[in-house]
């Protein structure tokens, strides 16, 4: 395996674990103390929890195929179709975070006429985030694709 690769696992494992500590750990702590603080919004405890680790939910799936991409990658096998079809995965997990994200912030306004806070613009924030991360991983999906297709071409002339 090559060592780039392994550094990149490693960041990506970094980045596994620091979700699971904040939506596992961190966003249950706060959301508990919210709904003993405010107990007119307490019905926002469960489904925020559920929004919480599903957004998790789908940056796993997210960084399961950042592995697999990565482990082609130690295998010297960068250019394949294969991690064309996991960064178009990776894309469509992204988008859907940043419309999570997006839910998170308005539906509880829109149900509640809660007004839009510093949590709100953090969450906006994270859907922005999630967005752009979808883009750059669909504009590298195509940029793959066609140096996939430019290969396969060279490998057939040689």
């Amino acid at each position: 395996m090559k060592k780039e690769s392994v550094w990149l696992l490693i960041a990506g494992a970094a980045a596994g674990i620091g979700v699971l500590f904040v939506a596992f750990v961190y966003v249950p702590a706060v959301a508990g103390e919210c709904r003993e603080t405010y107990p007119e919004y307490a019905a926002l405890y469960w489904p925020g929890l559920a929004s919480a680790w599903a957004i998790a939910g789908l940056f796993l799936l997210g960084l399961w195929e950042y592995f697999r991409v990565c482990f082609r990658i130690g295998r010297d096998r960068s250019f394949c179709m294969e991690n064309v079809k996991s960064l178009r995965r990776i894309t469509a997990y992204m988008a859907a975070m940043a419309g999570l994200f997006l839910m998170a912030i308005f539906a509880p306004g829109l149900l509640f006429r809660l007004a839009i806070g510093p949590a709100w613009l953090m969450l906006l924030l994270c859907a922005m985030a999630s967005a752009a991360l979808a883009l750059l991983a669909y504009g590298l999906s195509r940029l793959l694709r066609r140096a996939v297709e430019i290969k396969e071409e060279n490998d057939l002339t040689v």
